[in-house]
């Protein structure tokens, strides 16, 4: 099924990975919001059927306002959406010059993957059900990840690449089993509210708001993308 889309707002990757995800959906872009069925406007200076927001910013809207917490995209060109702390410590890691000290006051947040956000948003923008759901709906992760813990795994990533360029690993490094990237931090943060969200993604003919990406894999592409 076609529909037609207009992506109104400032261009970033984020935009471009929805752009993408629509077009593969079968949806088409046009350039005019006069010629869409549905309009999505990123940011606060527009308006449309669906108008996404950092949390940080207010909307006086009749639709739908999605609400992104956390967001992780790989690439770092979309930093004002939450992940810059990432990047920062990738890039710290990778120089050797990062102690695990220094983010121990940080706290907790609920990452998401860029694709999964995508995935959630086309499955509304695309279905009949669209104009039917209005208000604030939050997307971020479901589980919390301590700062601690994913410099932790970053380390353990960026070991083992650099082991594998430099022909540098051990008998211990081979054999060494990775174990799960721990999801529970000390410092309790109160998620958002996902209950729209996931209702809505059920309303739709999904089975609700159920992220795929491991955060394993997020941190992996994010040290792929700071070599390109």
């Amino acid at each position: 099924m076609s529909k037609k889309i207009h992506l109104g707002g400032d261009e970033d990757d984020f935009s471009q990975s929805l752009a993408d995800r629509l077009s593969r959906a079968g949806a088409i872009l046009v350039d005019s919001s006069e010629d869409a069925e549905y309009v999505v406007h990123f940011g606060q200076e527009g308006d449309g059927n669906m108008v996404i927001l950092t949390p940080n910013q207010r909307i006086s809207h009749p639709g739908l306002v999605v609400i992104i917490h956390d967001l992780l995209s790989p690439r770092g060109n979309s930093g004002h959406w939450g992940d810059k702390d990432l990047h920062i410590w990738a890039e710290m890691v990778r120089e050797d010059n990062l102690n695990i000290h220094t983010v121990s006051n940080i706290m907790p947040r609920h990452w998401v993957h860029v694709r999964d956000v995508c995935d959630a948003l086309c499955t509304i923008i695309m279905s009949d059900r669209s104009n039917s759901i209005i208000g604030n709906l939050n997307i971020s992760g479901r589980r919390s990840w301590s700062p601690e813990s994913i410099v932790k795994e970053m380390s353990m990533l960026w070991g083992r690449y650099s082991d594998s360029m430099n022909y540098s690993h051990t008998v211990e490094s081979l054999s060494s089993v990775p174990g799960p990237i721990s999801q529970e931090p000390n410092v309790h943060t109160e998620r958002p509210d996902l209950s729209l969200l996931h209702n809505s993604l059920i309303d739709c003919g999904s089975e609700g708001w159920h992220p795929l990406v491991p955060m394993r894999v997020s941190l992996m592409e994010i040290f792929a993308h700071a070599k390109e």
